[in-house]
């Protein structure tokens, strides 16, 4: 059996393993390191090196700024403004969306959507708001939240580091997909708010324990704390943005963030090394190296070929970049949208090689169709969380997610194809 073939075999495995999620979801991803490591398409340092990259600092710094606004109460200020400005149960439903999507922008999605939920259940018992409409909408703000920036999620800081290394001059900048991710998120609150506020369903399915979700007690934090949290985040945020004109590196700039939270005590040495996300580091750090097995192997050159041919010679990017959302997305639905990126980026790649398109315009449609895991509860973990205290079944994430899929799918297109040139 050739090389390419077995690590396409050892992909389609790794697929099968992120859907049913047989075991966890870092193993999955140790199996692809070190199984394609044992195929010979990637040596020892190739597999590990992900490990020691700047990328990883940043993800574990900004979890730390993160838990510094969630343990402050700076967060939990932001959802008591927001309580007293929505007044009916439809106005909410759009704030607490634009709200959860401007938070996930700069913090973890899965903390944002514990602390949102959290935040929401306790509102809902005092103002008799139904939690079964207004979890969703903060599923949606975390999903499409994680754009804004490129520190918002795990896959953006991974296709920002392989366009970099393409050589060509290109990368993204720190607000690259700001403008489409605050579209999509204000597309999302006005339809959740009205066409899909109707599709959600009127009674939650489940009962709670009565302190299911209780809200934290932030009244011996002192007051402080909670400014100086804000202060780190947005002095981080200007610094990580000016990172060309200031020189000075992304992963440096959040690491020092993170040291101000814990020299300040907003949070202890032990709640700081808690909060870093070890499995998302994990699933990260291991899947990076796919990208090169798949080119050393010509794995992905084999695909590349494959849906060349399927394509039929057509030319048009707005047909190919309609060809990958279409590909894309039925995958992330069904299984983590950061190991749907980390898989196909490298594959998408060379077919656009192929086409001598634009690799950057490529990337970036990689990037938002994988965003498109809101019509499903397995697509991230935040929309799993919301379950329970949203009181859905499985068809209650189907019947407002597939038609906002559809709109959200149709915007990106367009977008992509309009602000990006399809060719260098």
């Amino acid at each position: 059996m050739s090389q390419s073939v077995l690590v396409l075999l050892i992909i389609a495995i790794a697929l099968a393993l992120f859907v049913t999620e047989l075991i966890p979801l870092p193993a999955t991803a140790m199996f692809v390191c070190v199984a394609c490591y044992f195929t010979g398409a990637i040596s020892a340092k190739e597999a590990f090196s992900a490990f020691g990259s700047t990328n990883v600092m940043i993800i574990a710094a900004m979890a730390i700024i993160g838990e510094a606004m969630f343990r402050t109460g700076a967060a939990a200020q932001i959802g008591t403004v927001l309580k007293k400005l929505a007044k009916t149960e439809r106005t909410f439903v759009f704030a607490i969306t634009i709200v959860s999507g401007v938070i996930s922008g700069f913090l973890s999605n899965t903390g944002c959507a514990a602390l949102l939920i959290a935040l929401v259940l306790g509102i809902c018992t005092s103002t008799g708001f139904r939690r079964c409409k207004l979890m969703y909408p903060i599923i949606l703000g975390c999903c499409f939240g994680g754009g804004i920036t490129t520190v918002g999620s795990n896959s953006t800081l991974f296709l920002k580091q392989s366009l970099e290394e393409m050589g060509n001059g290109q990368t993204m900048t720190f607000f690259e997909l700001a403008p489409l991710s605050l579209l999509l998120i204000f597309i999302s609150a006005v339809y959740i708010s009205t066409i899909g506020f109707n599709l959600m369903p009127e009674e939650p399915r489940n009962q709670l324990d009565s302190g299911y979700g209780g809200a934290a007690d932030f009244s011996g934090i002192l007051p402080w704390k909670k400014w100086a949290s804000y202060l780190i985040l947005l002095f981080t945020i200007v610094f990580m943005y000016f990172e060309d004109k200031t020189g000075i590196n992304l992963a440096v700039i959040a690491v020092i963030g993170a040291w101000a939270a814990v020299i300040l005590k907003l949070v202890t040495v032990k709640e700081a090394t808690r909060c870093i996300p070890i499995s998302g580091i994990m699933i990260y750090a291991c899947m990076v190296p796919m990208s090169d097995a798949l080119e050393n192997s010509g794995a992905a050159q084999m695909i590349a070929d494959l849906s060349l041919k399927f394509l039929g010679g057509v030319t048009s990017p707005v047909v190919i970049i309609c060809f990958f959302f279409l590909f894309i997305i039925p995958v992330t639905l069904c299984m983590s949208n950061s190991a749907t990126v980390y898989l196909f980026a490298p594959i998408a790649l060379t077919i656009a090689g192929s086409l001598s398109m634009n690799p950057k315009a490529v990337l970036i449609c990689i990037r938002m169709a994988a965003t498109m895991a809101i019509a499903t509860p397995i697509a991230m973990p935040a929309n799993a969380m919301a379950i329970e205290p949203g009181g859905y079944n499985f068809m209650d994430f189907v019947k407002p997610g597939v038609l906002l899929t559809v709109i959200t799918t149709i915007v990106s297109i367009a977008y992509i194809s309009i602000v990006y040139p399809p060719y260098m």
